[in-house]
């Protein structure tokens, strides 16, 4: 079952970046292809170039990353988070200056796009699981 969570929860986020990153900022690249992506786990929050870009979570449990470093692209999933902290954490990115560009939900997920000058995120919630991808734009 938690596979499942994991797997519908990139799914979101793929399809939300497919739909996004050709025309949605930074970063956009419609070439970018992510099928070869290789999950590393982690128990902490990562420290590199795209999280000091975004405050950490107050809520969830780090689970994995996604490194698309090379394309400007970087990605982590937090676990036993609910869809209240999740809207929460969008709050957060609000108050350190970022805005949102879009945002969709359902009664399974939600997808929201937030934007700051050359970093865009695109955070997806689904059931208790909570990915977030950075993306930025080169100079």
């Amino acid at each position: 079952m938690k596979q499942t969570k994991i797997r519908f929860l990139l799914l979101v986020l793929l399809l939300t970046l497919t739909v996004l990153a050709g025309c949605s900022g930074p970063g956009g690249n419609p070439e970018w292809n992510a099928s070869g992506a290789v999950p590393v786990y982690l128990t902490e929050w990562p420290e590199n170039e795209y999280t000091a870009q975004i405050p950490k979570p107050a809520s969830g449990e780090m689970d994995y990353i996604l490194d698309f470093s090379d394309s400007g692209r970087y990605a982590l999933y937090l676990k036993n988070i609910s869809e209240e902290e999740s809207a929460q954490y969008i709050e957060e990115l609000k108050k350190h200056g970022f805005s949102v560009r879009f945002s969709e939900g359902n009664d399974q997920s939600v997808g929201t796009m937030l934007e700051k000058g050359k970093v865009s995120v695109n955070i997806a919630y689904t059931d208790g699981c909570m990915g977030v991808m950075i993306m930025t734009e080169s100079d």
